[in-house]
């Protein structure tokens, strides 16, 4: 039997009196591409931040491999990469700077953070703007650069929130690409998306989440059991959207 990546048991996550995550059980199989779907406020966000250790459980357990996050997160954060909704910069330092600056955080000396980095930085149509200070940067840019600093590291997870907002069709259409390439590499990426066609198309496996809990847990194809029904149609039965 093949060994999860990553394993979260039990997970919640309470804001006073509001369970933003009940009791979320997940586990990620090396070489997948998971999407986490839900309407906004469904908990998917809290829930990515407390895998990648951004932000305690309330109660649960994350575990990469055989490291908790708990006991051990130092070792878990070596085996996963995390890409916010809202692109993490530094100000200060150049496109260029700042790929070097999140890979040294991983050890990793500049020659290969630069084997690594080149063809991401073409496949992304940054190599114009590189060397310029990252401040300046479209939102678009700044998540593309975000993205390429992430997977330098070759991280076995890779947890993205809603990555393709601000990216124009061409770019969208090349992170794809590059995810399905990642994956079939042997590394794993939990996708969260409001963009379900995408996911339909992209993810081998979908989790629908709803007021805070994992309602589906499938493949795409095993929720569209009429062949007239979509994605879209079952999601909005499942989490109640469409009443």
């Amino acid at each position: 039997m093949t060994q999860s990546i990553m394993t979260a048991t039990g997970l919640c996550r309470r804001f006073g009196g509001l369970v933003a995550v009940d009791g979320v059980d997940m586990a990620i199989a090396p070489g997948t591409l998971v999407g986490l779907l839900g309407p906004n406020g469904a908990g998917k966000t809290t829930t990515l931040r407390m895998l990648a250790g951004l932000m305690e459980p309330t109660s649960g357990s994350v575990a990469y491999g055989q490291y908790s996050m708990a006991t051990h997160p130092l070792a878990a954060k070596q085996s996963l990469g995390y890409l916010a909704d809202q692109p993490m910069m530094v100000p200060l330092l150049t496109g260029w700077e700042y790929i070097l600056f999140v890979g040294g955080l991983y050890g990793l000396s500049a020659e290969v953070v630069s084997s690594r980095a080149e063809p991401l930085v073409r496949r992304f149509q940054l190599h114009d703007a590189i060397h310029r200070r990252c401040d300046g940067y479209s939102h678009g840019m700044q998540q593309k650069l975000a993205l390429v600093a992430q997977l330098v590291h070759e991280p076995l997870l890779l947890l993205a929130d809603e990555p393709t907002v601000g990216l124009d069709p061409a770019s969208a259409l090349a992170l794809q690409e590059v995810f399905r390439t990642y994956c079939a590499q042997g590394h794993s990426i939990l996708l969260s998306t409001h963009l379900l066609d995408m996911a339909q198309r992209l993810c081998g496996r979908v989790l629908i989440m709803h007021r805070g809990r994992i309602v589906w847990d499938g493949a795409p194809g095993d929720l569209l059991t009429d062949g007239e029904q979509t994605l879209e149609a079952v999601f909005l039965q499942l989490t109640e959207e469409g009443s």
